[in-house]
C-alpha cells in the first residue's frame, strides 16, 4: 500500500527551524516499509516563510510585537505562514497516489493545520483514508476524531500500530479494530481503545528512514545535522507536561552500542555532524549516557561531532564527570531545565531538584568550559510577578543565558485541567501557544509577561556585551547607567539600553530612509519594573562564560 506522511507547515509568529526535522515519521516510515509498504515523506515546513494577518483571535498581541520595530529586545515582528502553501500540498497528495495519509499533529495550536491538509485530502477523493498521530492526538484523541477529515488516530507510538491499522484497512484482519492505541469511527461513533503498552525493547526498532528526507534542509552553519533519540518515558510527570501522555511514564533506553551504530551510519552515509539528542530524558541513566559519551570519543575522537539535547537535560542528573565527557563528546551548550529559583512551586510542579545543587551544578558546567542555557517558566497558575522577577534575578547573577520560556496548557495535563476549572483556559486553541501569553490570573496580566521577557532579552543583551568585552562584567544594572550616559559616540544599542536602564521604558525602534534612529516608547509593567529595580538594581550581571 502506499503511504505518504506528512508534517504539516505551520503558523506563528516565530519557528524554531532548527528543530523542524520530522524524526517521528521517519522511524514510522521505516517500520512501514519493514512490513512491505511503499512510503513517501512530505514535510511541509521546509520552505521559506510568508506574511499573514493577525487572526482574529490573536489580535491582543499586535501592541506587543509592532511591526516596525528594529530594537535589539524586539519580540517578534510578524505573524507567518512556515512552510509549503495550500497549492503546493495538494498538488503533492494528488501526484503522490498514495491511498493511506498519516498527518502529524504534534502542537495544539497548530492543529488546525494539520486539519486543512485532512481537508484538503478528503476534499480531493471522500476515499482516501487519513490517520492522524502526534502528541496532540495522543492528549485529545476525541476532539481529532470530530473532524469529517480523520478516519483514524493512533496514540503513543506508531511503529507497531500503524502497520496493523494498514493491515486492517486493507482487509486481512477481520473485525472491529481492538488493539490498543487506535481510535475510529464506527456508525458513526467514535471509539478509543485506550492507550496501553509501549515500545519495551527500542534496540528492537529499527533506524530512521533519513534517505526519505532532503537533508540539505536541516543545516546549521551550512552542517548537516539530525536530531537522534536514545530513549523514550518519563517518570517525572510535571504538572505542565504531556510526555508521559505520549511515551508513558516507563523510562526504557536504548543501548549506547545502538545508538552509536546509528550515529556512524549517520556520518558515513549521509554526511551529518550535528546531532541533537531530543529525549526527555537522555542523562536519567548517567551510568549509561557517560558510557555513549565515552564511545563517541573513542570512535569520532574528541570534539569532533556537535552535539547538544536542546530539549532540555535536568541538572539533578548531571555531574561533573558527565559533564566532562559531554564537553569531550562535542557539546558545547547544556540547555538545562530549572522552571523556577521558589522551592515551593518547583515542588508543586513536581519538578526534581534543590537549589543548592543547582549552584554547584553551574560550578561544575563552568569549570568544565560548557556554556549554560537555563530554562525557566513564566505564567503559570500559581506564579506572582514577584517570583517570576525573582527567578530573573537570580540567573541574571549566574554565568549562563537566560531562556524564558512563556508557560502554554497542554491538554491531559493537570495544569491545563487547573486552568479549565479556574476559568483562565482562553477560548481557542489557537491561543494555547507561548507567544500568544495564553493565561492571565489575579496575579499577573499578560502585560507582566511581555515586560519580562523583554528585560530577560535586555540581560541576555547585556550578557553578550560582557562576553564581547565592551562591558565590565560584573556591573550592576545601575551602575550601567553612567558609562552608558558617558559614551562619546553611542551606537544605536546604547540609546535603547539608554531607555531601559534610565528610564525603565522598553522602546520600539526604527531607522527612517535619511538613517535617523527613531525610539518609541512601548507599554510596560510597572510592576515588573519596580519590583526588578528594587531588588536586581544591585545585583551584579555576569556573562555567559568565564573569561
Amino acid at each position: 500500500m502506499k503511504v505518504l506522511l506528512i508534517q504539516p507547515p505551520i503558523r506563528d509568529f516565530y519557528r524554531t527551524s532548527i528543530r523542524t526535522q520530522p524524526i517521528g515519521l521517519t522511524y514510522l516510515a521505516t517500520s512501514l516499509r519493514e512490513h512491505g509498504h511503499e512510503v513517501e515523506i512530505l514535510d511541509g515546513q521546509t520552505e521559506k516563510k510568508r506574511s499573514l494577518p493577525i487572526p482574529s483571535e490573536l489580535s491582543y498581541l499586535r501592541g506587543f510585537y509592532p511591526s516596525y520595530d528594529r530594537s535589539p529586545f524586539k519580540l517578534y515582528s510578524g505573524y507567518y505562514h512556515f512552510g509549503m502553501g495550500w497549492n503546493d500540498i495538494r498538488r503533492h497528495i494528488e501526484e503522490s497516489g498514495a491511498h493511506v495519509f498519516g498527518i502529524s499533529s504534534s502542537f495544539t495550536p497548530y492543529h488546525r493545520e494539520a486539519l486543512e491538509i485532512a481537508r484538503i485530502i478528503k476534499t480531493g477523493d471522500r476515499r482516501k483514508v487519513v490517520v492522524m498521530g502526534g502528541a496532540h492526538v495522543s492528549c485529545d484523541p476525541e476532539g481529532v476524531l470530530q473532524s469529517p477529515f480523520v478516519d483514524y488516530v493512533i496514540l503513543g507510538e506508531g511503529e507497531l500500530r500503524f502497520p496493523f491499522l494498514l493491515e486492517r484497512i486493507a482487509g486481512r484482519v477481520e473485525g472491529d479494530i481492538e488493539a490498543d492505541g487506535i481510535g475510529c469511527k464506527v456508525d458513526g461513533n467514535i471509539r478509543i481503545n485506550p492507550l496501553r503498552t509501549f515500545v519495551e525493547r527500542l534496540d528492537g526498532i529499527s533506524f530512521p528512514a533519513r534517505d526519505l528526507l532532503d537533508l540539505d534542509r536541516y543545516r546549521i552553519r551550512k552542517r548537516r545535522s539530525t536530531m537522534i533519540i536514545t530513549s523514550r518515558g518519563c517518570p517525572h510527570q510535571c504538572a505542565y507536561c504531556s510526555a508521559h501522555l505520549v511515551m508513558g511514564s516507563f523510562f526504557r533506553t536504548r543501548s549506547p552500542q545502538a545508538i552509536l551504530q546509528e550515529m556512524v551510519e549517520c556520518r558515513n552515509r549521509y554526511g551529518i555532524e550535528i546531532f541533537d539528542i531530543e529525549d526527555d530524558n537522555f542523562t536519567f541513566d548517567r551510568r549509561r549516557a557517560k558510557e555513549l559519551m565515552r564511545m563517541i570519543i573513542e570512535t569520532f575522537g574528541e570534539e569532533s561531532l556537535e552535539l547538544s539535547a536542546m530539549n532540555g537535560i535536568s541538572f539533578a542528573s548531571l555531574d561533573r564527570e558527565l559533564l566532562s565527557l559531554m564537553k569531550k563528546a562535542g557539546f558545547r551548550t547544556v540547555n538545562l531545565s530549572w522552571v523556577s529559583a521558589d522551592p515551593t512551586l518547583k515542588e508543586e510542579m513536581k519538578r526534581p531538584g534543590l537549589s543548592t545543587d543547582f549552584d554547584q551544578m553551574l560550578r561544575d558546567v563552568e569549570a568544565t568550559g560548557l556554556g549554560a542555557v537555563v530554562y525557566a517558566i513564566y505564567g503559570m497558575p500559581g506564579q506572582r510577578v514577584e517570583e517570576m522577577v525573582e527567578t530573573l534575578i537570580y540567573l541574571m547573577g549566574k554565568r549562563v543565558l537566560i531562556g524564558p520560556s512563556i508557560y502554554y496548557p497542554t491538554p491531559g495535563t493537570p495544569l491545563f485541567m487547573k486552568c479549565k476549572r479556574g476559568g483562565m483556559l482562553p477560548s481557542h486553541p489557537s491561543q494555547w501557544r507561548s507567544s500568544a501569553f495564553p493565561i492571565e490570573t489575579e496575579h499577573f496580566r499578560r502585560l507582566d509577561l511581555v515586560t519580562l521577557l523583554r528585560l530577560a532579552r535586555a540581560i541576555n543583551f547585556i550578557k553578550a556585551k560582557m562576553d564581547e568585552k565592551v562591558l565590565d562584567e560584573g556591573l550592576t544594572w545601575k551602575e550601567m547607567l553612567p558609562w552608558l550616559k558617558g559614551h562619546p559616540d553611542p551606537p544605536s544599542w546604547i540609546e535603547i539600553l539608554l531607555q531601559v536602564i534610565g528610564k525603565g521604558a522598553f522602546p520600539a525602534a526604527k531607522r527612517l530612509k535619511d538613517g535617523a534612529l527613531v525610539i518609541d516608547p512601548l507599554n510596560a509593567s510597572g510592576r515588573v519594573l519596580g519590583h526588578f529595580l528594587e531588588k536586581g538594581s544591585n545585583q551584579s550581571i555576569l556573562g555567559t562564560r568565564k573569561s
